[in-house]
C-alpha cells in the first residue's frame, strides 16, 4: 500500500536540486571572468559565472531530459531549468553563508569549492576554464556544466502557478482512482486507491480488490509538502529536509493522470482515472478510544466491535479532568477544511454537555489547540451525536481530549467513535 510518506520518491536534494552527468555542448562563448586563475579561489572564479547543463535520461537513473543552468554570485547559487522545448520547469535560489537556511562553505582553495548543507556536501572543481565538475558523495553521483555567457531562461520565472488552468487548478475537487496490480511496478500489489484532491491537499483511500479498507491517508500541501512546481504542465509536491522527496503528476487527458517518481535505481510511473462515484473508506481508520481518564475522570465498562463505555465526572475530580484518546495510530490528525466526530449515545437521565480537545502534542507541549463547541446529550435513549471541527488549515494534532461538562452524571457511549474529515 502507497503510505504517504512511501508514496513519494527521492528526485531533489535540498543543497541543491540534483542533476546527473551532462552531454556535451556547443563551445563556450567569452572568456573566464577571472583572468589569473592560478592565483583565484574556485568560489571567486566562479562568482558572476553561468554554466549550463543538457541533461538526458541515459546520464542517470533520475536524469530526464532537460537543461539546467547553474548561475553563481557571492552569496548564492540560483539553479533554473528547461525542458528541452524550452519551457521552464526549474528556478530554485540556494543562499550561501551564515543564515539557518544557508549553505556554508567548508573548502573553498585553488582546487576545489566545498559547500554544506548540514551533513550534505557537494564539490565543485574546474576541469577547464570553460566546464566545472560537481561531485555529491552522499549519491554516489557525478556531473559536469559547461560555461554559459548568454541570458539564462527562467530567472523570473514562479515555479507555483495558481488558476483554473495550473494542474492544481484542474485537479482541485475531482476524485481519480488506480486499479493496482504486482505486474504495475515492483512495490505493487493488488489493491485499488483513490485520489481525492483539493487545493490543500490529498488525501488518498485504498480497498483491496474485494473492496475492504486499508487506507485512508492525508498529506496537506503547505504543511509537511510543499509545492514545488504548479504550473499548466506539471504538478510537483515534495516533503523533507536534507533529502527532498518529490511526485509530479501531469494529465494525460482530462481524465487520466500520470503520477511519476524516481528513486536512485529505479523510476515507478502509474496513471489513475477520473472517478466520479461515492469514494469509499473515507471514515475508515480513524476512530477515537477516549478510555484514558485522568484527574479523577472516571471511565468503565469498556468494550470493543463496537466500542461501547461509561463516563463520569465526578464532583471529586479535578476541573480539567478528562478523558484522552488511547488509539495512538489515529495521529497525527489534520482537518485542513474542517470535520467531526460522530457517536451514539445516552445519559442515566440528565442531561450532559459535552465537547472535544485537540491538542498538537500532550501537555504540555499542547499549542496550538483547538477547543470544540459543546453539545448536549440528551435522553436515556441511545441517539447518533456529532461533534463538529471547524477548518484548522495546516496544524496537526497528536493529542485528542473528550470532556463532560455535567458532573456526577453518566454518559454511555455505544458505538465506535468516528473521526471524519472534510
Amino acid at each position: 500500500m502507497k503510505k504517504i510518506n512511501s508514496l513519494l520518491a527521492i528526485s531533489a536534494i535540498s543543497l541543491f536540486i540534483m542533476s546527473c552527468s551532462s552531454e556535451e555542448v556547443d563551445e563556450p562563448q567569452g572568456p573566464a571572468p577571472n583572468d589569473n586563475v592560478s592565483e583565484a579561489t574556485v568560489f571567486e572564479r566562479l562568482q558572476g559565472s553561468t554554466f549550463r547543463q543538457i541533461e538526458s535520461p541515459d546520464d542517470c537513473a533520475t536524469c530526464q531530459d532537460e537543461i539546467n543552468y547553474y548561475i553563481f554570485s557571492s552569496d548564492a547559487l540560483q539553479i533554473t531549468g528547461t525542458k528541452p522545448d524550452n519551457t521552464c520547469e526549474q528556478n530554485d535560489i540556494q543562499s550561501i553563508g551564515t543564515c539557518t537556511e544557508c549553505a556554508t562553505v567548508q573548502e573553498d582553495s585553488v582546487d576545489k569549492l566545498t559547500l554544506c548543507l548540514d551533513s550534505l556536501c557537494q564539490t565543485i572543481t574546474f576541469l577547464s576554464d570553460d566546464e566545472i565538475q560537481f561531485d555529491f558523495p552522499a549519491a554516489n553521483q557525478k556531473w559536469t556544466a559547461q560555461r554559459f555567457s548568454d541570458q539564462p531562461p527562467c530567472t523570473e520565472w514562479d515555479p507555483v502557478g495558481s488558476g483554473a488552468d495550473t494542474v492544481l487548478g484542474r485537479l482541485a475537487g475531482k476524485t481519480f482512482r488506480q486499479i493496482e496490480t504486482t505486474d504495475s511496478c515492483a512495490n505493487c500489489e493488488d489493491e485499488i486507491n483513490y485520489y481525492m484532491f483539493s487545493e490543500d491537499g490529498l488525501r488518498i483511500t485504498g480497498t483491496t480488490l474485494e473492496g475492504e479498507c486499508e487506507q485512508n491517508d492525508y498529506a496537506d500541501f503547505g504543511g509537511a509538502y510543499d509545492i514545488e512546481i504548479n504550473s499548466n504542465d506539471i504538478l510537483r509536491v515534495c516533503t523533507g529536509n536534507l533529502v527532498r522527496l518529490c511526485q509530479e503528476i501531469t494529465f494525460l487527458s482530462d481524465t487520466e493522470i500520470q503520477f511519476v517518481f524516481n528513486t536512485p535505481v529505479s523510476t515507478n510511473t502509474w496513471t489513475a482515472q477520473l472517478f466520479s462515484d461515492e469514494v469509499p473508506c473515507t471514515k475508515w481508520g480513524f476512530k477515537a478510544f477516549f478510555i484514558e481518564g485522568f484527574d479523577g475522570a472516571l471511565v468503565s465498562d469498556v468494550s470493543y466491535e463496537p466500542f461501547t463505555a461509561t463516563f463520569e465526572w465526578p464532583s471529586s475530580a479535578a476541573d480539567w479532568a478528562g478523558f484522552a484518546n488511547a488509539n495512538e495510530d489515529i495521529y497525527p490528525l489534520i482537518f485542513p477544511n474542517g470535520g467531526n466526530i460522530t457517536f451514539t449515545a445516552a445519559t442515566s437521565g440528565t442531561d450532559i454537555d459535552v465537547y472535544l480537545r485537540l491538542e498538537y502534542e500532550p501537555w504540555p507541549d499542547v499549542d496550538p489547540a483547538h477547543d470544540t463547541s459543546s453539545i448536549t446529550i440528551s435522553g436515556t435513549d441511545p441517539k447518533e451525536y456529532t461533534i463538529e471541527i471547524t477548518p484548522q488549515g495546516s496544524n496537526t494534532y497528536s493529542s485528542m481530549i473528550f470532556y463532560l461538562m455535567t458532573r456526577d452524571q453518566e454518559l454511555i457511549i455505544s458505538s465506535d467513535i468516528d473521526i471524519n474529515t472534510y
